[in-house]
């Protein structure tokens, strides 16, 4: 049976209750025997061959020893997560791209996004006391889609948001120091009341003046250059989060809820999560970096799926688009190298 408090899930659920790399993917691929685990690397670069015209593999740095290893292969994926990969492509310079790697139109970095969380609102519930809730849900409790400009424009914001929502009861404070009063109310915790909590997650504009790029002066301990960030929440951003707390105010007093209360982190981009672009897929070469299959435009053995391809933050969780992306990545990269074509 399995206990239900355990609380791992940020590791990767260690009894494989839900999809992460360490319970799924990464015991199937190492099923395969094909599959070599190299760790304490830093990845420095891409490494690019100006004879072939083609990416040859990848530079790491022992995170340890600080000693310089290079990889060959003929295809690359490069999913280090969306700054980091922005961050490897910008230090992925050769003669062909001083810029880096396949940056020929210079925006490598930039039309950066993510999600806004900056707004919550919590409220309580005066009954069903006869229930509780046990152990950890990792899925969060509840999500409900986008509802605003969804089929026409109708507030002064662009774009919209989704929201969480989750319901629990807080373990009210111990009163006893010691004794068997303090054993009992260890093991029977007395609960408070049910307290409900919604929190926003609202699409940011993917936006020019939005960039990463490499600090010129500083590096880390390996020597590879630190990320400058430049980003930083607008005026839609704001609108969009008054919206947010006007609409669930209105929606927990309808639903019964009281002692409402709306919470501002005011959170700096960046302190939550889901950061995407930078590397953005699109037709146009002179606009964007990669093509419809993840290949960069001016480099085709080099796929990115992971979130630096995304043009658009939109307003769900975005980790079964990214394996999506990939899986079909994958699919037309073994075909392609049948073709001889990368």
């Amino acid at each position: 049976m399995l206990n239900l408090n355990r609380n791992l899930c940020r590791r990767g659920c260690p009894f494989g209750g839900y999809f992460s790399s360490n319970a799924a993917t990464i015991p199937c691929a190492q099923n395969t025997g094909n599959l070599t685990l190299r760790p304490h690397s830093v990845v420095h670069s891409v490494l690019y061959d100006d004879q072939t015209g083609k990416a040859s593999g990848v530079k790491v740095i022992d995170a340890v020893t600080k000693e310089e290893i290079d990889y060959f292969a003929k295809v690359i994926f490069l999913n280090a997560s969306a700054l980091n990969t922005n961050l490897i492509l910008l230090n992925s310079v050769s003669h062909r791209f001083p810029e880096g790697l396949g940056n020929d139109n210079g925006i490598l970095g930039r039309f950066v996004a993510f999600h806004n969380y900056n707004a919550s609102i919590t409220g309580e519930y005066e009954g069903l006391n006869q229930y509780k809730i046990d152990g950890r849900n990792p899925a969060g409790g509840g999500y409900v889609p986008r509802f605003r400009n969804v089929f026409k424009q109708e507030t002064d914001f662009l774009r919209g948001y989704a929201f969480g929502l989750s319901g629990s009861r807080p373990v009210l404070p111990v009163e006893s120091k010691l004794g068997k009063r303090l054993k009992e109310q260890l093991l029977s915790p007395e609960l408070g009341p049910w307290r409900v909590r919604a929190h926003m997650m609202g699409e940011t504009i993917p936006k020019e003046e939005s960039y990463v790029k490499l600090d010129e002066n500083q590096k880390d301990e390996w020597g590879i250059p630190l990320l400058r960030i430049s980003i930083d929440y607008d005026e839609n951003d704001e609108k969009m989060r008054k919206d947010f707390i006007e609409q669930f105010t209105e929606m927990f007093t309808d639903a019964g809820f009281k002692n409402i209360k709306p919470v501002f982190s005011n959170k700096a981009p960046g302190l939550d999560i889901h950061e995407m672009g930078g590397v953005r897929m699109g037709h146009d070469p002179r606009t964007s970096m990669l093509n419809k299959w993840n290949q960069l435009h001016h480099c085709k053995n080099v796929y990115v799926t992971d979130g630096a391809c995304m043009t658009s933050t939109s307003t769900q969780n975005p980790s079964l688009t990214y394996m999506a992306l990939t899986a079909r990545a994958v699919d037309h990269a073994v075909s392609e190298l049948k073709k001889q074509n990368i």
